[in-house]
C-alpha cells in the first residue's frame, strides 16, 4: 500500500466520530481492499474479466458478499487464519452496532470486547475504568474515559491500517 493510500485510510477513519460510523467505514475500506486483492488474484485478460470475473464478483454473483470473499481468500492462502479472524470480528462489531441503536463510546464494553478478539492488537494498558465512588472524582473519571476512548480508537486505526496494507500486497498468488 502506498503512503497516499495509507493516508486516505487514516483520513477516512479519523473523520468518523463514534464507533458506529467508524466500523461502518472500516468495513467499507476492508471491502474495497478485499475486492482489489481478488481482482489482482484473477487473470487480467479482457475476455476473462468480462465473462468470468465480473459475473463472479458483482453484488448478485456468488462472490458478491464480503463474507464469502473472506472465506475464499483465506482458503486460497492469501491471508492468515489470524487475519481472517480479525476481518470476521470487524464484520461482527459493525453488524452489532448497526442493529443496536445505543450510541457507544470506544471505551464501552462491546467495543473493548472486540479488542479482546483481535489478533492484531496486543492487550495491555487499555483497562476499563470503574466509576468513582465520590462525585468530586467524576471529572477525573471523565478524563480517564476520554483517554481510554483515544487509546482504543488509535489501536483500532493502527490495526485496520495494518490489515489494509496486507490486503494490498503486490502479488497475491
Amino acid at each position: 500500500m502506498t503512503t497516499h493510500q495509507e493516508d486516505e485510510v487514516l483520513e477516512r477513519l479519523n473523520e468518523q466520530d463514534g464507533p458506529r460510523g467508524f466500523f461502518l467505514e472500516v468495513v467499507t475500506i476492508l471491502e474495497e481492499a478485499v475486492d482489489s486483492l481478488m481482482r489482482r488474484a484473477f487473470r487480467q485478460e479482457e475476455y476473462a474479466v468480462k465473462y468470468a470475473i465480473e459475473p463472479l464478483l458483482n453484488q448478485s454473483g456468488p462472490l458478491g458478499q464480503l463474507e464469502v470473499r473472506l472465506k475464499l481468500i483465506f482458503a486460497l492462502g492469501l491471508i492468515s487464519l489470524e487475519r481472517y479472524q480479525d476481518l470476521e470480528a470487524y464484520l461482527k462489531i459493525r453488524d452489532f452496532l448497526v442493529r443496536d441503536p445505543k450510541d457507544y463510546r470506544f471505551s464501552d464494553k462491546p467495543v473493548r470486547d472486540l479488542l479482546e478478539r483481535l489478533n492484531a492488537i496486543q492487550q495491555g494498558s487499555m483497562m476499563p475504568q470503574d466509576p468513582p465512588a465520590n462525585e468530586e472524582d467524576w471529572p477525573l473519571y471523565q478524563m480517564q474515559l476520554n483517554r481510554l476512548d483515544q487509546m482504543v480508537r488509535s489501536a483500532l486505526v493502527l490495526a485496520v491500517t495494518d490489515c489494509v496494507t496486507e490486503l494490498h500486497k503486490e502479488s497475491p498468488i
